[in-house]
């Protein structure tokens, strides 16, 4: 079945799903689960102190020799307006790596309660690597941040007079719009904690999300089967079952008190996004940090370059589709 075919009838299944998941991976609080979860009598668990962001290279892992980790201490606040590069004619894609700066997002403690890596830092790892491999196969790549940091802080960018982490996620939307790429993707990862903090570490798996109600849905919808489906065929050479949650569209999420409210990076326009993406994209949530055997693959050199190869294939696969569909043309 073709790329285009497995879109088509996965279309259609979507909308009966009626899926309502958890994204804990862009908060660093935990939110509803969506599934039920054991009922555990309360267990002590270590106080925790403010968490600090770490200034040495993480530890390695025994599963693989360990590589240096991206940079990450601060560095200047890139320009608004990207340019990029005038002599390579490959198609332009950008890259988001959720979270950065202060804004951690979902953080992986150790057995003593103490904070040891957390998503920022794995979003912007994988995303490296993907703009790597995308590079060499001769696409135009974009990424909002390459360090440790955020677009704009404690600036009210959408005019709506208060300052908040929609702030930051409109900033991206408005560097992703003037770069004038062809697609997105957004990489985050989940996770999932008891109300006393303690992870849940069998609580894992995979989801794509994408946007119903945009003109070029079909699109994203495309992009967001290709990344679903090559994310499935890493873990599987990883040797991991991953739980598939599968590809879902964004208005399924419920955020505290706006019900049926969208993705800011992916929505149309609303109060609360002002400016919408202009183009296909989607947002993946790889994996579970506080899941057990998934919080040493998102530490694991190996694992994360198959898993952006994945990333970079799912492209392949969507640009192909898309000449396929136009007949051909380039």
């Amino acid at each position: 079945m073709t790329l285009l075919a497995k879109v088509r009838w996965g279309g259609a299944l979507l909308g009966l799903l009626g899926v309502a998941l958890l994204l804990a991976g862009c908060r660093a609080a935990s939110s509803a689960p969506v599934e039920a979860l054991p009922q555990a009598a309360p267990s002590p668990w270590p106080s925790r102190p403010d968490p600090q962001v770490p200034h040495t290279p993480l530890p390695p892992t025994p599963m693989a020799s360990p590589t240096a980790l991206p940079d990450l201490n601060p560095t200047a606040t890139p320009p608004l307006t990207p340019t990029p590069e005038p002599t390579v004619w490959g198609p332009l894609v950008v890259i988001d790596a959720g979270h950065g700066g202060k804004d951690l997002g979902a953080r992986h403690f150790d057995e003593t309660g103490h904070m040891d890596f957390y998503e920022a830092q794995v979003n912007l790892d994988l995303a490296l690597r993907v703009r790597d491999l995308l590079t060499a196969r001769g696409y135009r790549v974009l990424l909002t941040r390459e360090g440790n940091y955020r677009l704009f802080d404690d600036q009210d960018v959408n005019g709506d007079g208060e300052v908040n982490t929609v702030d930051e996620s409109q900033a991206r939307v408005d560097f992703i719009n003037a770069s004038g790429a062809d697609a997105f993707l957004s990489i985050h990862q989940n996770a999932f904690e008891y109300p006393d903090g303690r992870p849940v570490g069998d609580m894992g798996g995979t989801v794509v999300y994408y946007c119903a109600d945009r003109p070029f849905s079909d699109r994203s919808l495309l992009l967001a089967q290709a990344v679903h489906d090559e994310i499935l065929e890493a873990f599987h050479d990883l040797g991991h079952d991953v739980r598939d949650r599968g590809v879902l569209d964004d208005y399924v999420l419920r955020e505290k008190g706006v019900p049926g409210a969208h993705l800011i990076l992916l929505g149309p326009k609303s109060e609360r996004i002002v400016r919408p993406s202009e183009m296909p994209g989607v947002l993946s949530e790889t994996l579970f940090i506080t899941h057990d055997r998934e919080a040493k693959l998102a530490r694991d050199p190996v694992a994360l370059d198959r898993l952006a190869r994945a990333y970079a294939d799912a492209f392949d696969a969507y640009f192909e589709a898309l000449r396929e569909a136009a007949g051909g043309a380039p």
